[in-house]
């Protein structure tokens, strides 16, 4: 098969969960002897190369070789992947790329995600409507709903005439069914690897580790665990979420450690001994959460949208209230901080309350690993008429 990518998120490096997602959902599907291909988003504000010599330092340091085609047009392949970033002026030097790559790739599929004003999924309908899949990863990217920024009909009627929309997550699909209504398919996408993971040994070092510190994701409690146990090293991971504000309070936190982000997660999670994910907001799924699970790493979550999924009926799911969206930012209510310090508490003095959480956490999250490879989404790509 030939599938095509379009994605509003600079492809490397991919750091946020979504995007790193997509890459290597391509990656395994071009392993498996499918031509890929991608359009996206060539710069970024933060997380990512803001400039032309820092995106070909991104993907020099592995190995490939951007080629500058025309100005705003920057290609490279990386593990059998062709990617085109572009950065273009005006929206319909846009639409002009995408059209010119859907017709000149033919592709059996396009996947359009992370596409929060709807245009790529505009080029991709217009274009070839009975071959787009919406690949929905974050669901405050939809135009409709209670946790919308901005709502809008003619969006959502857009996403409507879309072949098949694929969730990653059950909250997700019910979230659309609700208040869309639109109907989904939950495939889970390769993320994980095949392994083997490398467990932890015990729980006596390593930081309690937050990645992507942010309000949203929970910073304030992020900040309050940390000054409630002075004597516990604790680690951010800073990434499209950290502003010049949070990077200056992590700063300011005496036992908090600031370690920088990694396309490969290892390198993050072989430094942790407990994982927060405080987030205020609801998460789609979190895809950290089974990573670190799937380490034996104990993860203390919010009770925020899809995390309750993520992990996997193990203990430690902690209720929040939820932020709030106000004048196009999002404020933290005052938190009940006792449930937070109680289980944090209990897995750091507690030997056998830590094995326990780490055995039944990497059990669970070896078992849903097992069902992520790369075949579901083939099997499900390959249904219907008229496709290979």
């Amino acid at each position: 098969m030939r599938i095509l990518l379009l994605q509003d998120q600079v492809y490397l490096p991919s750091l946020g969960g979504g995007n790193k997602a997509n890459r290597l959902l391509l990656e395994a599907l071009a392993a498996q002897g499918h031509q890929c291909a991608a359009v996206v988003r060539a710069f970024t504000t933060r997380a990512g190369p803001t400039t032309l010599p820092e995106l070909e330092a991104e993907v020099g340091a592995r190995g490939a070789v951007l080629e500058n085609r025309a100005p705003g047009l920057h290609c490279f392949r990386y593990r059998d992947v062709s990617v085109t970033a572009v950065d273009f002026g005006t929206t319909e030097r846009v639409r002009q790329q995408v059209r010119k790559t859907i017709e000149e790739f033919r592709p059996d599929w396009i996947l359009v995600s992370d596409d929060k004003q709807r245009l790529l999924l505009d080029c991709a309908v217009t274009v070839a409507p009975a071959r787009v899949i919406l690949l929905l990863q974050t669901v405050f990217h939809l135009p409709f709903g209670p946790h919308a920024p901005h709502h809008s009909r003619q969006q959502t009627a857009l996403m409507a005439k879309a072949q098949r929309l694929v969730a990653i997550s059950e909250y997700l699909k019910d979230y659309l069914e609700v208040h869309g209504p639109l109907d989904s398919t939950v495939v889970r996408l390769p993320v994980f690897g095949a392994g083997p993971f490398s467990a932890r040994e015990n729980g006596s070092n390593g930081f309690v580790t937050l990645v992507n510190p942010c309000i949203e994701k929970g910073l304030n409690i992020f900040l309050a665990l940390a000054v409630r146990f002075p004597r516990v090293p604790f680690a951010a991971v800073p990434t499209w979420g950290a502003d010049d504000s949070v990077l200056g309070a992590l700063a300011a936190a005496a036992n908090v450690t600031i370690l920088p982000p990694a396309d490969d997660i290892d390198e993050i999670l072989k430094q942790t001994r407990i994982l927060l994910a405080p987030s205020l907001w609801p998460e789609t799924f979190g895809y950290i959460v089974v990573e670190a699970m799937l380490r034996g790493i104990p993860v203390l979550a919010s009770d925020s949208g899809g995390l309750p999924e993520a992990k996997l009926g193990v203990d430690y799911v902690i209720p929040v209230r939820p932020a709030v969206w106000r004048d196009g930012v999002y404020l933290s209510p005052p938190q009940d901080l006792r449930p937070w310090t109680d289980a944090l508490s209990a897995l750091l003095t507690d030997e056998q309350a830590y094995d326990r959480c780490s055995s039944a956490s990497r059990r669970a999250a070896l078992d849903f690993a097992s069902h992520t490879g790369v075949d579901a989404f083939e099997a499900y790509l390959r249904e219907g008429d008229g496709h290979p």
